[in-house]
């Protein structure tokens, strides 16, 4: 009944469907009394029978508002008048008339153990403890009292006692285990919060190496196309700036003198020599395009021809553009590298509520099973990048004839 419940709600949860159940047995043992009185007003003849059935139903609609309402004030209320109605009903069935010998009988047990299952206000064990314990010592005192007051002999109720030991039992039951459940409740929430953040910490790695990827497969691109002889000062310093951000500013500057790569120039110069920064070196918010995709084939000295129009990437939010912006780059950069052509076909479009980029090349192609593992472009530059804005990747490869990567990612996103 509690399960999938924080510790918190699973003891509220599980406190009202016991007192619930407890009422549920009141108000049975309320309608048989009343039946009881009904049966021995008109079939007996026993005039005082509408009393005690009068007296019931007083007992029955109390005990509904206090399951209605549980607060405290109605839970005094029906205590002290059903311990009216015990002490009422004691001076009248230990009328010698109905021949009974002690208190100990079934007609006062009804009443009896219909106030020990009062419920009551508030929730947990102790609260439904005291409350019963509170109806089981009312009605044991009206009992006495009115035996007293009938001239006769007083015994603790059998059924009464039994009630009160069963909720004694069940309650605390329910309270020592539900100590033993918060532990486990603080274990399985330790848990689900360290799942929790190994997904956090898996997408920002696939992200990372991603990125990682990316800057240095564009600056093997880069070096390539700056072909020997100086290089602008500019690709030095973007090349530093991109070492320093990835393995510190320390390491760059130790390494920053001598042959290194940094002569070579990287591709966030290719990128202002495109024109693919001038945007956001101008504060400028564009809508989104394939400027990075662009400039990556241009950097690789690919000859892209497009179809379809770039207006449809305005359906994408900023972080989905820029992901799928970056994976065509990398389908781009591929075809320059592997498929042995120096022209691509870039067709876009939109359906079903998705946006379609296909990079097209009829170059050597290959079998995607046969990629080595350390080969992480198509699997985490194109793929995972696209999976992780809720997006599919599709390829279709034939040796000899070409590659199609299909990318699609459904519109919006942040």
């Amino acid at each position: 009944m509690t399960l999938g419940l924080p510790e918190h709600l699973a003891r509220d949860s599980l406190s009202r469907a016991l007192g619930h159940a407890g009422h549920c047995a009141a108000w049975v043992c309320l309608g048989i009394g009343v039946i009881v009185s009904v049966i021995g007003a008109t079939v007996g003849g026993d005039p005082v029978g509408w009393t005690g059935a009068a007296l019931a139903a007083l007992m029955a609609g109390l005990l509904l508002l206090v399951a209605r309402f549980p607060t405290v004030t109605l839970t005094l209320v029906y205590l002290v008048v059903g311990t009216g109605v015990i002490l009422v009903l004691t001076m009248i069935v230990m009328d010698p008339a109905y021949e009974f010998e002690t208190t100990n009988n079934v007609i006062l047990a009804l009443p009896r153990v219909a106030l020990i299952l009062v419920g009551g206000a508030g929730v947990g064990s102790v609260l439904g403890i005291t409350w019963a314990a509170l109806g089981y010592g009312l009605g044991e005192a009206a009992a006495f009292l009115g035996a007293a007051l009938a001239g006769a002999v007083w015994a603790p109720n059998l059924a009464a006692a039994t009630a009160f030991g069963i909720v004694l039992v069940v309650r605390t039951y329910d309270g020592l285990s539900r100590r033993s459940d918060s532990r486990r409740e603080a274990g399985l929430h330790r848990a689900s919060q360290q799942t929790r953040e190994l997904a956090i910490r898996h997408d920002y790695e696939l992200r990372a190496t991603a990125r990682l990827h990316d800057t240095a497969l564009s600056h093997l691109v880069a070096i390539a196309a700056a072909g020997s002889g100086p290089v602008d000062e500019r690709l030095r310093d973007g090349i530093r700036q991109d070492l320093g951000l990835i393995v510190g500013r320390d390491w760059a500057a130790d390494h920053g003198h001598g042959a290194t790569i940094a002569e070579r120039g990287p591709l966030r110069a290719s990128r202002d020599a495109s024109g693919a920064t001038g945007a956001a070196a101008s504060g400028a918010d564009p809508a989104p395009t394939l400027e990075t995709a662009f400039a990556a084939a241009a950097n690789a000295g690919l000859d892209v021809r497009m179809t379809g129009d770039l207006a449809v990437l305005r359906l994408l939010g900023p972080g989905r553009a820029a992901a799928l912006d970056a994976a065509v780059a990398q389908c781009l950069v591929n075809v320059a590298r592997h498929a042995g052509v120096d022209e691509a076909e870039l067709a876009l479009g939109y359906g079903g509520g998705e946006v379609t980029v296909a990079v097209m090349d009829s170059g050597a192609g290959f079998d995607e099973r046969e990629v080595p593992e350390d080969r992480i472009g198509l699997r985490t530059s194109i793929r995972a990048r696209i999976e992780q804005e809720g997006g599919a990747v599709r390829l279709w490869s034939t040796k000899g004839v070409g590659t199609t990567v299909v990318l699609t990612v459904p519109e919006g996103g942040e």
